[in-house]
């Protein structure tokens, strides 16, 4: 049996629930299991459906690492606690029964059939989600350095089969070791440690369809094209689902991104129908701001990076 999950508090339950509805439309039946990390009474728990689950702390701390997270960010940072309870609740529904989990962040949005990451975990331990941000510094030095400074997969999507329990083990660990952004040191939250895993299991694969995880951080290296009215990612791919974080959010209303912006438009109307309105809780988004036609073609020539690509050539010249 297999399962989605994802962490949230209560205030975000209308993002679990539109998360769920668009896995339900990409593949009918799939489970989704959702731990809230600030409910410690299962008595509290709000009415789920058969196929969307709700679990409280009471059902994960079970074991001492996951007591020790609890013990150490419970109280004192909410966010890092959510973020470091990942592999302990991937690890908690492997052990109760479910042979593959995957865990996805609660404002991840499906858009196609995503069957295929289960399949991963047939022959594979742990499955990987790259962010796909650039890594050419003369197209954008910004997205290599922060590829290197936060990490080479994305936190918000990471999945594992029976044999990947003990890497989730360790990621536990190292999560109640340290949760700091110290780039000095390596460290970025949950997410940098991510890097480790295909050396902590060997049978780790990586997302290559370039279909997942659309997000800002890839809209270099991963070129939305409508080709015969379809939207495809390097003229091959068909979006699966899309990381709709703020900065993703920002780059489709500024214009940016424009060619995401119709699941976008589903996105804000499917959590309006759970009475959540995504933009006036993101209050720094000004559509106005960004409606002028020079906004974004002064963003598209990217003046800064090509007087720096063409000095780089320059000096190879010299």
């Amino acid at each position: 049996m297999n399962t989605f999950c994802t962490i949230i508090n209560r205030h975000y339950l209308p993002f679990a629930a539109v998360l769920y509805q668009s896995l339900a439309k990409a593949e009918p039946g799939v489970q989704l299991q959702v731990l809230l990390s600030d409910l410690e009474n299962p008595q509290e728990l709000p009415l789920g459906l058969s196929n969307l689950r709700y679990h409280s702390l009471a059902d994960v701390l079970n074991t001492p690492t996951a007591k020790r997270i609890h013990q150490k960010y419970g109280a004192s940072n909410p966010d890092v606690f959510r973020w470091a309870l990942k592999p302990v609740f991937i690890a908690h529904l492997l052990q109760r029964g479910f042979e593959k989990v995957i865990f996805s962040d609660p404002d991840m949005y499906f858009v196609n059939s995503f069957g295929f990451l289960f399949d991963f975990l047939n022959e594979h331990a742990v499955l990987l989600a790259p962010h796909w941000g650039s890594v050419d510094p003369l197209k954008n030095e910004d997205s290599l350095y922060s590829v290197l400074r936060n990490g080479l997969y994305s936190g918000g999507l990471i999945a594992a089969g029976k044999k990947g329990l003990p890497a989730m083990e360790w990621w536990a660990g190292v999560c109640h070791y340290k949760m700091e952004r110290q780039p000095a040191l390596g460290l970025y939250d949950d997410q940098k440690y991510l890097d480790v895993i295909p050396l902590i299991e060997g049978t780790t694969t990586v997302i290559r369809h370039m279909g997942c995880n659309l997000s800002s951080i890839n809209i270099d290296s991963c070129r939305r094209e409508m080709i015969n009215n379809k939207l495809l990612i390097n003229g091959e791919f068909e979006p699966v689902f899309i990381h709709f974080t703020k900065d993703t959010i920002i780059n489709i209303v500024n214009r940016n991104d424009y060619l995401l912006k119709p699941f976008l438009d589903n996105y804000i109307a499917e959590l309006a129908t759970e009475k959540f309105d995504l933009l006036n809780r993101l209050d720094d988004i000004d559509a106005s701001k960004f409606s002028s036609v020079i906004y974004p073609l002064k963003h598209k020539l990217r003046l800064r990076t090509l007087l720096k690509r063409f000095f780089f050539r320059l000096a190879e010249k010299i």
